[in-house]
């Protein structure tokens, strides 16, 4: 069934109508479940990637068109009911990660057959950089040696007398060690994906190299906060400051910094506008 455009003429029985609900529907769902795991982290992310989908499709209700057969619409369906089926058991958090994803695939195969896949790139690339180089990541490898190395490094640059034995760092008080949660995997793909995002949202004629700088320069921040923080971990273990460690470790100071690395990777969007835009005419 054809649609002029996606939001024009927008009636309780139209099929975008429909698809609103129930896109609105499945994101509800996948929120309700993540806020029910507890992390703040892991919440404020996945509500700015779907509210920067939801405003990428509403800056061009205009120019979309519902348009599906019936093929795309069954395998949409079958991958939605897939989803929610699994929502009805036990949801381990890579499941959650991965749902975004799946779920705009699913949804653009509803609202626009397969041709949707091509009219929606841009939302389900952005939702696939939402968690799933987390999960590839932690698949693949564990950066904890890596990590570990870097802390050490820079803990005795700071004239601390550590010593690092694989993932344990031993300062005169105190070891810690630097578990695969503590490598630096969410950091690091968590500001991958909001360079991704600030490419998807500023209208940055870039060349494709000069955009490249911004998701590996993302990367390598996610690494070094997160190893300034495996040395701060390490420091006040050594200290017996253990109400500050758990503060710092599992409690709101670990959102700090999230912050930090959120600012840095902003401060260097800034940076890269003003060296690679160039002035407007006067």
């Amino acid at each position: 069934m054809n649609q002029p455009t996606f939001f024009k003429r927008i009636s309780p029985t139209s099929p975008a109508f429909l698809l609103l609900l129930l896109g609105v529907a499945i994101i509800a769902i996948q929120m309700t479940l993540i806020f029910k795991t507890g992390n703040s982290d892991r919440q404020i992310t996945t509500m700015l990637f779907w509210a920067v989908a939801a405003y990428l499709i509403w800056e061009r209700k205009d120019k979309l068109k519902f348009d599906t057969g019936p093929i795309a619409s069954l395998l949409g369906a079958s991958l939605l009911s897939l989803l929610l089926l699994k929502c009805t058991g036990y949801c381990e958090e890579s499941f959650l990660i991965v749902y975004p994803f799946i779920a705009s695939i699913a949804l653009a195969l509803i609202a626009a057959g397969f041709q949707g896949l091509k009219v929606y790139w841009r939302e389900i690339l952005l939702l696939f950089f939402a968690g799933i180089p987390e999960v590839l990541l932690a698949k693949l490898t564990d950066p904890a040696p890596m990590t570990a190395q870097f802390a050490s490094s820079m803990l005795w640059f700071s004239g601390l007398p550590i010593v690092r034995k694989g993932i344990f760092l031993e300062l005169p008080g105190g070891s810690v060690q630097v578990y695969s949660g503590c490598s630096g995997v969410v950091a690091m793909t968590q500001l991958l994906g909001m360079s991704v995002l600030f490419l998807m949202l500023l209208p940055l004629q870039w060349k494709w190299y000069q955009k490249a700088i911004l998701p590996v320069a993302a990367v390598a921040i996610g690494f070094i906060v997160n190893a300034l923080r495996v040395s701060l971990m390490a420091i006040l273990v050594a200290q017996k400051q253990m109400a500050a460690f758990n503060y710092w470790h599992d409690g709101s100071g670990s959102l700090v910094f999230s912050v930090i690395g959120t600012l840095l990777l902003v401060s260097l969007v800034w940076l890269l506008i003003q060296i690679f835009t160039p002035e407007a005419p006067v």
